[in-house]
């Protein structure tokens, strides 16, 4: 199975972190939850991805000097699709220590701030 790389963004703000709640549009289950990511498209360099993909799933804007990446080596998990297909992702995450703007949800994802506490509930 082809490995298909992402990046992530975790951000937090207070004891909450940011995670991204999928909907019918999205490839992701519906309804699943996780952190501000996706694909690296042709040409982009990871940050540059995270920066794209933090901004079309949640509205906030980072820049490159803004994101650390973590020294994290995950190894490439299976994800069942919302089509039920399996696609194998390995992903580099990265923190964001400052962000800007406006919470917006788009049309595959809600933005929601979640106590780090109860992630383990979603």
């Amino acid at each position: 199975m082809n490995v298909i790389p992402t990046v992530g963004v975790l951000l937090f703000q207070k004891d909450n972190v940011l995670l991204v709640k999928h909907g019918e549009a999205a490839s992701h289950i519906t309804g699943s939850y996780g952190l501000p990511s996706g694909r690296i498209e042709r040409g982009e360099t990871v940050k540059q991805a995270a920066i794209r993909e933090l901004h079309e799933e949640t509205g906030l804007i980072a820049i490159e000097n803004d994101l650390e990446e973590l020294p994290i080596e995950l190894p490439p998990v299976d994800i069942k699709r919302s089509d039920g297909t399996t696609k194998r992702f390995s992903i580099t995450i990265f923190l964001c220590r400052k962000f800007r703007g406006k919470l917006m949800q788009s049309e595959e994802t809600v933005p929601q701030w979640i106590d780090r506490n109860t992630i383990d509930t979603l």
